[in-house]
This record gives C-alpha cells, structure tokens and sequence, in this order.
C-alpha cells in the first residue's frame, strides 16, 4: 500500500502543516488532492489578495450599521456594479488602469458628475478595506479621478410667481397640506426630515427646528433613519417667524401623519402632493405625442430646497453658514452659490439693457 503524501488524522483528515510569514498554518482535506488545493488557494490569496466580490461583501457588512438606510441602498448599488466587474479578479489582480477605464466606461453612459464620485468613493472604500486586511499593500485606486466637466443634476428653485403662490397659500392655510409647502420654503428641508418631523422638534423660546431623523422610502416602506449616523444631517433650523406663526401650538407627535396616524405611506405621499400643486398652481398640462393632454408634477420638494438655499444667499449668509443649515458640504453649498451668483449677474445685465432700450425709445 503506497504511504499517503500528507499525515492522517484519526479523524480520518489528511493534514499539512506550512509556515507561512513566520506563522504555521494547518491545511485539513478529506483527500491528499483536497490538502494541496487548499495550500496552492492560499499561496494564491497571500500573493494577490482575496476575490474582489469577497473583499467587497465583508466591506459591506461593516458599514451597513455606520450608514443611514438611503446610503445603505445607494452604495448598495454600487457594490454590485463593481462586482460585476471586478467580483472574480483576486485585489492584487486590479491596476490603477483597470479602475480607470471602469469609471471613464460607467461616465460614458451619461451619468452625472455626483453618481461617478459615489461609484468611485464606494470603489476607493472597498480598495482601502482591503488595505487594512492585508489583502493589497497599496490601494489602486489610490490615485483614481473622475473627469471634469461631467454633467451636474439641474437644481432649479421657484420661480417668483410660484413662491408667491406657497407664500399666499400658507398664510391663508387655503390650500390642502399647506403645511408642507409652507414648511419645506422657510426650513430647506428634504422630504424624509419633514415627514420624520415631530411638534417636540420645534423650540419656540430657542426659536430652532433640531432636524435629527428622517423617514426612507428606499425599500418602497417607511424607514426612520437615524441622522446620529450622518455627519451632516444632525442640525438646528432658525424657525423663522413666517412658519413660527403658522405653526399649530401645544400639540405633540408627528407634524405630517398618514391615515392611520404613523409614518405616511408613498401613495399618501405623492396622493397629497398632487393635490397641493393643484391647490396652488404648481402642476402643468402638457400635450404628449398624440396630442392628448397630460397632467404634469415638474416642481418637486427638493425645488423648495433650493429656494430656501436662495434665502439663504439673499439674506447675505456665506456657503458654510448656509450648509450648516441645509445639512449639506459647503462644497456644495459653493456650487450652488455659483449658480445664483451667475442668474444674478444676468439678471443685472438684463436691467441694464431693459434701460438703454428705453433710453433709446424716448
């Protein structure tokens, strides 16, 4: 009978013992050939790391409890993109140039310049874990950019006439969920903080709105995602006077409820929101391809952020008092700066034409 290549337990496992970076490490199989598999599968990952898709899971089970559950989802998506991609390919296997042509790949498909810095942040992430596990020496994404001059979501505030409207609308509380609109102009909150919204939320002798949670429809249910997770989202709102007195006094809970008195649901959401643009104007009647009308919601909650970041602007705050209000990176608060700067100069230039033109015309 020929002697076995490796020790036979008396379990009946074939066993190899091999040291390894000054460690001995135990190879265990059913068979000689299961031993020397185990040991070349391990020579392999000490050489060149573990599988991206292994290194790139266990990066997304400890951050998905850091993280609030609209990120959670995003960088979700994310994870899956570039496991597709690189899921088979051992961390040592991945160039510099690997990641590039991926990212300049996934910008060639018209995605804006904030989804490419999110595909290539959860990218750098999971390059960086697998750092930390000594599954790489150096990140190879290390050095990885996203192109200039991508193109950016459109951020388009009221216009006058349609503030005008939430204005009249809230003082004399006409229309259906005033409230709302009211709010969301002289606060900038997103949807989800609204609708997390509670009456003890509100200090009216600090005069402040503390905006600590916020409701997620990610999963199509309600979600409360808690913003002691987020660096940015844990603020105080100035209550400006205009929402103080619209308020309701001395009442507690949530501001916004559904029919059955918790969280709304998202056919109550969008079934509310609807209506209110009606009540105020802010829907639009369209003509589609067959010449038939259609009803249109183009003004969006988010539009009411962006009207109260021109508050901001008007009222002389810089961008990093108005980020701090916003719950947002002065970065961005910048690039929108930069935007009502630009309307503005135009509209000055449109003032000064408008007076020649009349000038000429006497």
């Amino acid at each position: 009978m020929a002697k076995s290549k490796y020790y036979k337990r008396p379990d009946g496992l074939f066993e190899a013992i091999r040291t390894v970076d000054g460690k001995r490490v135990a190879f265990r199989g059913k068979t000689c050939r299961e031993v020397d598999r185990k040991i070349l599968e391990y020579n392999q990952i000490s050489q060149q790391g573990r599988l991206f898709s292994v290194v790139a899971d266990e990066w997304e089970r400890e951050h998905e409890t850091e993280v609030t559950e609209s990120t959670r989802r995003v960088y979700s998506y994310a994870v899956k993109r570039l496991k597709a991609e690189f899921g088979r390919k051992h961390m040592g296997e991945i160039e510099p140039l690997d990641i590039k042509n991926y990212i300049r790949r996934f910008e060639a498909k018209g995605m804006c310049a904030g989804t490419v810095q999110i595909e290539l942040a959860v990218c750098k992430m999971i390059c960086d874990h697998a750092v930390i596990q000594k599954d790489l020496r150096v990140s190879p994404a290390a050095e990885i950019r996203k192109s200039r001059g991508l193109p950016t979501k459109k951020r388009e505030a009221l216009t006058e006439e349609q503030e005008e409207a939430v204005k009249a609308a809230g003082a004399a509380q006409a229309a259906h969920w005033w409230l709302f609109g009211y709010l969301l102009l002289y606060t900038g909150m997103r949807r989800g903080e609204a609708l997390a919204l509670t009456y003890q939320d509100i200090d009216r002798k600090r005069r402040v709105i503390t905006v600590n949670k916020k409701v997620s429809y990610a999963t199509g249910r309600a979600v409360l995602d808690d913003f002691l997770k987020s660096e940015n989202g844990l603020r105080e709102i100035p209550l400006l006077p205009p929402l103080a007195d619209a308020l309701p006094r001395d009442r507690l809970g949530l501001i916004f409820t559904g029919k059955d008195g918790g969280y709304m649901k998202p056919s109550e959401i969008q079934s509310s929101w609807r209506r209110y643009c009606r009540d105020i104007g802010l829907n639009e009647v369209v003509y589609d391809d067959n010449g038939k009308t259609v009803e249109t919601f183009p003004i969006t909650p988010h539009c009411f952020r962006h009207s109260f970041a021109t508050i901001c602007y008007e009222a002389g705050l810089d961008p990093r008092q108005a980020a701090s209000i916003l719950g947002d990176t002065p970065e961005v608060m910048e690039g929108v700066y930069t935007h009502l700067r630009a309307g503005k100069r135009q509209t000055a230039a449109e003032k000064l034409i408008a007076h020649f033109e009349k000038m000429e015309a006497m």
